[in-house]
């Protein structure tokens, strides 16, 4: 550099924040419950609904007719409950957008200061780790993002950054709503403190510790 200045080095000595983030991903994990519950009550309410309005429809259609057994209050309670769970949803459904732009941001906020944090994480790797600690957070996807941010952690937890041979035998991830998020953030603090102590994503890593543990294998059985 000119005048023999060192050139600029920006590095973060740590820890990241982790429990902030955690923190905001609970608070959308929350609301994504909620939405599920709010639609699978809506879902029985419609259902209730209709099999009230049949049974109005066969009692008026009768030539004679019997009481209506306070079915028509049932009918408007239904109706009233649906329109109330119906807000209830397009609420949730707005305060579960914002909490994406949240989460979107944090997941890049925390991507950088890992990048700064593990001093082997080159801009390859760190590519590889944003496709998993993806920030691209989309309420609308059909799998959602806790879903295949875990597989995807999980697939580099017992390939590249695996240190035992029973790290490499765990199952796969399920692309199921799980019912919290303790495995998620479990698996997130574990591959951030390996990528801390020296962990590199790269396949072609792995396939080398699976080479030596092969090699090894024979030898010794021979």
């Amino acid at each position: 550099t000119q005048g023999g200045t060192q050139p600029l080095s920006v590095t973060f000595p740590g820890p990241v924040p982790l429990q902030e983030y955690f923190d905001i991903i609970d608070s959308r994990f929350e609301l994504r419950l909620r939405q599920r519950s709010y639609r699978e009550m809506l879902s029985q309410r419609a259902q209730q609904f209709r099999a009230i309005q049949r049974r109005l429809l066969t009692r008026f259609k009768d030539k004679t007719p019997s009481p209506l057994q306070n079915m028509d209050t049932l009918l408007e309670g239904t109706y009233q409950q649906i329109l109330a769970l119906a807000d209830a949803d397009l609420q949730t459904t707005k305060a579960l957008e914002e909490a994406d732009h949240a989460l979107s941001t944090a997941t890049k906020l925390m991507l950088l200061l890992v990048k700064l944090w593990c001093p082997n994480l080159d801009d390859k790797q760190a590519t590889v780790l944003q496709s998993c600690l993806t920030p691209d957070v989309n309420s609308s996807d059909d799998v959602g993002w806790e879903e295949m941010v875990d597989a995807s952690i999980t697939m580099l937890l017992r390939t590249c950054l695996a240190k035992t041979t029973k790290e490499q035998s765990v199952g796969a991830a399920s692309l199921k709503l799980p019912s919290d998020t303790t495995k998620l953030k479990k698996h997130i603090a574990l591959l951030l403190e390996r990528l801390n102590k020296g962990g590199t994503l790269s396949l072609n890593t792995y396939a080398n510790k699976v080479s030596h543990r092969n090699k090894d294998q024979i030898e010794s059985g021979s």
